[in-house]
């Protein structure tokens, strides 16, 4: 009898072999690529929550440049876009440095009608609103939750150091007003009590102010420095521009000042 090759019993189970290690390899790398796709995909999340963290980090300094800037101004701050061309001496007097774009290479912005700051986010189109929930915009508002009068001013407009005819006190609010045919009995006043006489209300520059302006027949009386200013109880024709209105809230009141030069 001839016997069988011995390199023929030996070739078989190597071609069994192979087979298999053919197998594991195209196993092993379809692990590797479902890992390598699982690590880029949350490589990509750790990028985008990162950029609107750093946006946000922003807007707060942001916001706290313009409440700076409102208080110490005494009226609102109107600029709408952050770039260095616009803001001037904004920037050293309530922002360190010039504030840098967003991280799509954006602009911040500013609705001051609002009272918002906000960056278009990745998409760069803007889409602010009071309620924007299909927005990417990433949004702070630096307004207090209630509406109530922040300041009152006397403006001397013929500039003869007396309150009479012609002469207003501008209103500011802590939002944005929307004033529905408001009359004068919508304000009152203490030391003493009636003293803006029979003024009309008109809107003021923006959307936070309005103005009582004095006119005839019957002459003011409040003295600045003393006069309290506040709002009537339940008073409906003066209400914020939020999504739910509400009405300027009735507090002690605030003393009309004089404005200065």
């Amino acid at each position: 009898m001839n016997p069988r090759p011995e390199n023929s019993r030996i070739q078989r189970p190597a071609v069994r072999d192979s087979g298999f290690m053919l197998m594991e390899l195209l196993v092993s790398l379809l692990i590797i690529s479902a890992l390598l796709i699982f690590a880029v995909e949350e490589y990509k999340r750790h990028i985008a929550t990162a950029k609107i963290t750093r946006a946000r980090a922003d807007i707060d300094e942001l916001v706290k440049a313009v409440r700076l800037y409102n208080i110490r101004e005494g009226r609102n701050f109107t600029i709408d876009t952050f770039s260095p061309q616009q803001l001037g001496p904004f920037v050293g007097n309530y922002l360190e440095k010039e504030p840098p774009r967003d991280p799509w290479g954006n602009y911040y912005r500013h609705a001051p009608d609002l009272g918002l700051v906000y960056s278009n986010g990745p998409d760069g189109v803007p889409q602010t609103t009071t309620v924007a929930t299909s927005s990417d915009d990433i949004v702070l508002s630096y307004m207090p939750a209630a509406f109530f009068i922040t300041r009152a001013e006397h403006v001397d407009c013929n500039m003869n150091n007396q309150i009479d005819y012609g002469d207003y006190i501008e209103v500011r609010f802590s939002r944005p007003a929307q004033l529905n045919n408001p009359i004068v009995v919508d304000f009152e006043t203490t030391s003493p009590e009636k003293a803006l006489g029979s003024a009309i209300i008109k809107p003021g520059d923006n959307a936070f102010s309005a103005r009582i302006e004095f006119s005839s027949p019957i002459a003011p009386t409040l003295v600045t420095g003393e006069t309290r200013l506040l709002a009537r109880e339940y008073i409906e024709s003066i209400v914020d521009m939020s999504p739910k209105p509400q009405s300027l809230q009735r507090q002690e009141g605030v003393i009309i000042e004089k404005r200065k030069k």
